[in-house]
């Protein structure tokens, strides 16, 4: 489960935002829920990000993922 937090490294390139408040921006502007690490950068689940980038929730782990890139912003 620890490996479905995903962290800033993972974040930042696809949001387009390389420090803390922007990203936390961008998360907040798509509608994606993020906790706060002591470091002061969000964390975010993967089937959060997944939902938001409209990845099927019956998706098996073994399926090809594709991502919509066009859902967020």
């Amino acid at each position: 489960m620890i490996d479905d937090i995903l962290s800033e490294e993972y974040l930042r390139p696809i949001a387009c935002a390389y420090q803390k408040d922007s990203l936390k921006a961008w998360l907040v502007e798509n509608k994606i829920p993020f906790i706060t690490a002591r470091s002061g950068w969000p964390r975010v689940h993967r089937k959060a990000l997944e939902k938001v980038m409209g990845v099927q929730a019956h998706q098996t782990q073994d399926s090809k993922v594709e991502f919509n890139f066009d859902a967020i912003k």
